[in-house]
């Protein structure tokens, strides 16, 4: 059994106020065509199809172009389940008819674990869903996390699972070894849980033969090569621009799995550049890029200088600065008011230039201060 291991495409993506349609169009085109030439049986989504519950009707429209291209050009099967992103409801609609296209598409948890069977090989779609909605469905008082409700699901599988034949597992969520070090995360993930533990051991998963995760956008094993993240289709925050995006080609044997990397060049590539202000403005790219300057000293609208350079930019931040995630320390509004102009004015120029006023400086802000009328007007 060869399988197209994907996941994570959330279609309808917006990072720093852009929109990567664009780029998950021309993804899923490439993916499409490359497919043509590979012997591939089966294609897996493991969940977050869409970037939120509620997609722009773009996101759907482009969604349903790629899956009907898969079904009708590349004729295999295909198989999707909801993520934490997705709304498993809408996720689902259409499902029933969709099976005769070999299209099947589990957005809800079910009591029963929907099983399919393609070339004597068992698939199991497990969609996320919250803890507390699967205790109530399986009425079992004992599930108060999200790795008890995984526990109860599988343990429920494995009552009728025939360990002599070859069985596929598709999940979503945070499956690790042992501990939290053994997996990395970005900040696009959203949580899967509050206030409750949202690690699933990946012990769980041993008695499957191929195990198709999605959620965790870095592509990486847990423990075993056959229990797995594809990662994302695209890099979609800052936290993303060193990993090499994939999906994997896995050919599943009875007690066998062989794993090999499918790279396909995006759209445009994200990535941190790092510089002088003046050495990035002899520089020009289309890529998205995150910028990390090294002056001493704040440039004066840095950023819409940069994006005639760099037309993709994302995001900008002066990394030499001792206060990143703060510019400016301000006072009450009633220490502001005694405060002389002057002064606030020394604060100022500190702040921005990491040094004081000289004296000559001083005296022109004071005589600009008061030709203006005062020196707390």
């Amino acid at each position: 059994m060869r399988i197209l291991h994907t996941a994570d495409w959330h279609i309808g993506k917006i990072v720093n106020e852009v929109s990567m349609l664009e780029d998950q169009e021309f993804f899923l085109e490439q993916l499409i065509e490359k497919l043509k030439n590979l012997d591939v049986d089966v294609l897996i989504m493991a969940g977050d199809l869409y970037d939120r519950a509620f997609p722009p009707k773009e996101a759907v429209t482009l969604v349903n172009t790629v899956l009907t291209r898969l079904i009708k050009e590349i004729n295999i099967p295909v198989f999707i389940i909801a993520g934490n992103h997705d709304s498993n409801e809408r996720v689902e609609y259409g499902a029933s008819l969709f099976e005769s296209s070999n299209l099947y598409i589990e957005g809800t948890v079910k009591e029963e674990t929907r099983k399919v069977t393609i070339q004597d090989t068992n698939f199991y779609l497990l969609p996320f869903a919250d803890h507390v909605y699967i205790r109530e469905l399986l009425k079992d008082d004992s599930i108060k996390n999200l790795e008890d409700a995984t526990r109860a699901q599988i343990n429920k599988i494995k009552e009728t699972m025939n360990k002599e034949e070859t069985n596929i597992i598709i999940a979503h969520g945070f499956v690790i070894n042992i501990s939290e070090d053994s997996f990395e995360t970005t900040d696009s993930e959203r949580p899967l849980s509050i206030g409750t533990a949202e690690y699933v051991n990946v012990e769980m998963f041993e008695d499957f033969d191929y195990v198709a995760l999605g959620h965790l956008h870095k592509p990486q094993k847990v423990k075993h090569d056959r229990i797995r993240y594809s990662g994302s289709i695209l890099k979609y925050s800052k936290s993303e621009t060193k990993q090499k995006k994939q999906v994997s080609l896995v050919t599943v044997e009875k007690g066998s799995v062989e794993i090999e990397p499918i790279y396909l060049k995006p759209l445009h590539d994200m990535r941190v550049v790092k510089g002088s202000f003046e050495n990035l403005m002899t520089q020009k790219s289309d890529d998205y890029v995150f910028f990390e300057l090294l002056d001493e000293t704040f440039i004066m609208d840095a950023m819409n200088q940069l994006r005639r350079r760099f037309p993709n930019a994302m995001g900008l931040d002066y990394i030499t600065k001792k206060n990143d995630n703060q510019v400016y320390q301000t006072g009450s509004q009633k220490s502001l008011k005694e405060t002389p102009l002057e002064d606030l004015f020394s604060k100022f120029y500190q702040q921005v230039k990491q040094k004081e006023l000289a004296a000559d400086q001083k005296e022109i802000v004071e005589s600009i201060l008061h030709k203006l009328g005062g020196n707390n007007k």
